[in-house]
């Protein structure tokens, strides 16, 4: 099959949209739509239907999806294998932001520090951008926190952590204890959208009729280090995985705001691609991580 229908059938998975496929991937309309009446042709069956106005997926839409993903993600790999079998074994691994401050990172670079294999090359990004990089198999794993996509992924949980309100020190005090009602009236500090923790963030908030936009005031940043930087200086609070504070708390540059309400928590998970031929390789890490096979102390 052509890449480039499949670009374009990948593309409309992703946007539900003729329109936007068309304008992302530089193509008239009907373009897209006869990339798509050919696919439909080659297979003999029917891959969207509308909803309403909405552009959805058929059963039969579903299923090519995850078989072109995981397929793509598995020539990558073998390319990759391919070219690495008169060297050391190496993957690239990706960490969330927040997964940097948790106790993965140090693990794994003591590991690195020890000239063991599988060799591990490091790469940071929000959860979105690292689940579609390791989906066109440019990352071989990834250590996340947040909502664990569909079947094509296989995860392991490593830890969980708490979720805390965090802000500078003289606002968590004057905040200790506050009720939600208190806590709205704050400018919110969020991570851009696309990250694990504001993901987990909004979910927990819902549960208790809660949006983002219910705080006096949104403020978005692409960066861990502004957002730490945003909350010494008072300008507002954000809620965080515990462990990404922990230092700032201890020198006493960041406090935790105790809030009246119920606790908040995220998970922090190894996620590799399903029937990859080396996870056996991966798992490898894994258990650095678990430390099943390494101790980081030791």
């Amino acid at each position: 099959m052509l890449d480039y229908r499949m670009d374009t059938f990948l593309s409309l998975c992703e946007t539900k949209s003729y329109t936007k496929t068309a304008a992302i991937l530089h193509l008239t309309q009907p373009s897209v739509t006869q990339h798509i009446k050919y696919l439909e042709h080659f297979y003999q069956c029917p891959l969207f239907h509308y909803d309403g106005k909405q552009v959805e997926m058929t059963e039969a839409g579903q299923y090519l999806r995850d078989k072109v993903i995981l397929q793509r993600a598995q020539n990558v790999e073998i390319r990759k294998r391919l070219q690495q079998m008169q060297e050391p074994i190496s993957f690239d691994i990706g960490l969330t932001p927040s997964a940097t401050f948790s106790f993965a990172l140090p693990r794994l670079c003591t590991y690195v520090n020890r000239n063991a294999e599988p060799r591990i090359q490091f790469h940071v990004s929000n959860t979105r951008r690292l689940l579609r990089g390791m989906q066109n198999g440019m990352l071989d794993a990834i250590i996340m926190e947040g909502e664990i996509p569909d079947m094509l992924v296989e995860a392991t949980e490593l830890c969980r952590e708490n979720i805390i309100a965090a802000a500078s020190p003289e606002l968590s005090e004057e905040l200790y204890g506050c009720t939600w009602s208190t806590l709205l009236k704050q400018p919110l500090i969020v991570l851009e959208t696309g990250c694990g923790i504001r993901t987990l963030v909004q979910r927990h908030l819902s549960r208790s009729g809660i949006s983002l936009y219910d705080f006096r005031e949104v403020i978005e940043v692409d960066s861990f280090i502004v957002l730490k930087e945003l909350l010494r200086q008072g300008l507002g609070i954000a809620f965080v995985l515990e462990p990404t504070i922990q230092q700032e708390r201890d020198e006493k540059r960041l406090g935790r705001i105790y809030v009246d309400t119920m606790p908040m928590y995220g998970s922090l998970y190894f996620v590799t691609m399903r029937d990859r031929a080396d996870n056996e390789q991966l798992w490898k890490i894994r258990d650095v991580l678990l430390q099943k096979t390494f101790s980081a102390e030791n």
